[in-house]
């Protein structure tokens, strides 16, 4: 099999599997898949106040920048990245002077480091960015990882990472998928790979080949053995929300929600993705037409008291996590680190 080098993304929504994902494929022999510091996510919204990036001194702001990311990233990565070997890599490669390039040139890093010959990167939120990581790199490959948006509304509610109510699971699912199936149905198709959870966890061996064939990999049995390797340890112990990486993979971990969600919050989900959970191939409980038919578009009232709920179930995760989650100042300190420095682009941007 003639092996691809080019760089691959799993995309989608949180608390879908992306890390479990991740983690079988960085098992591979030749593929680095790094825990991700949410690079694209966490500076499109600030890139602009870095100003002409085509300047010296504004790259070097931004490298920087990123780099201090992932200094306080929650699961740090097991090298020093140099910053300017980062910058001169921008250069001697050919990148676009941009956030873009400088994400490639630091994963790029990652892999010379890793020793492996090919990079992936789980970020879910480059479902936002499909189109400039295609501009960067024509041959980029996506992985489209999809999961029972009920299922994703209970695993959210317990992660300090997601929103909590169903309402706004819901909604960020629906935005999400749409998009990913907007490249899914485009002139990229090609480029798009479409995985179910419930297929990977009831198939995974059938699933995890087919994902090898996608990218152009040999299949490699310890992959389905990455519970095994120093990462998924790793991961397990550093956050509550990454208990279940540590462990095989969990044949029956679906339709949670018929014990996790009320017969109410299973109708605001699928009346807020029902079109896009029947194009994935999941049936609803309460279909269209129905005598319980949800067809739910909540009104601003209804949705103010949603926001009351995710603040006071928001607060409860906090206070059980700072005293359940010895590491959980890890992610309050790249809170803290982010909130300085949005403040020091949009009120000081010449710093």
């Amino acid at each position: 099999m003639e092996r691809d080098t080019a760089p691959f993304f799993i995309i989608g929504t949180e608390r879908s599997g992306s890390n479990l994902l991740r983690l079988i494929l960085n098992a591979h022999s030749g593929l680095a898949v790094p825990h991700p510091p949410h690079v694209l996510h966490f500076f499109s919204p600030l890139e602009a106040s870095y100003g002409d990036l085509q300047q010296p001194a504004a790259l070097r702001r931004l490298v920087a920048d990123v780099l201090g990311l992932l200094r306080v990233h929650i699961h740090p990565w097991e090298m020093a990245i140099d910053q300017e070997r980062i910058t001169q890599r921008i250069h001697d490669a050919g990148l676009p002077r941009s956030l873009v390039g400088i994400f490639f040139s630091l994963y790029d890093e990652y892999l010379r480091q890793s020793g492996k010959r090919r990079w992936g990167c789980k970020s879910t939120f480059v479902i936002h960015h499909v189109e400039a990581v295609l501009t960067a790199c024509p041959t980029a490959k996506f992985i489209l990882l999809v999961r029972d948006p009920r299922d994703v509304a209970v695993s959210s509610r317990r992660s300090i990472f997601s929103p909590f109510h169903p309402y706004f699971t819901a909604e960020l699912w629906r935005r999400q998928q749409r998009e990913g199936l907007r490249w899914l149905e485009s002139s990229h198709a090609d480029h798009c790979h479409l995985l179910r959870y419930e297929d990977l966890i009831e198939q995974p061996e059938a699933q995890v080949r087919a994902v090898c064939r996608f990218l152009g990999e040999e299949y490699e049995p310890a992959m389905l053995e990455y519970y095994q390797t120093s990462s998924a340890q790793k991961s397990r112990g550093l956050s509550a929300s990454w208990q279940n990486v540590g462990q095989p993979i969990q044949r029956g971990n679906r339709n949670k929600f018929r014990q996790g969600l009320s017969r109410h919050e299973i109708k605001i989900v699928e009346g807020v993705t029902g079109d896009l959970m029947e194009r994935f191939g999941y049936p609803l409980e309460y279909p269209p037409g129905g005598e319980d038919s949800p067809l739910f578009r909540p009104s601003g009232p209804r949705v103010f008291w949603f926001t009351v709920q995710e603040w006071c179930w928001w607060l409860a995760m906090e206070w059980r996590s700072l005293w359940r989650d010895k590491n959980y100042w890890l992610h309050w300190r790249r809170r803290l680190f982010l909130l300085r420095l949005r403040f020091q682009r949009r009120c000081l941007p010449s710093l």
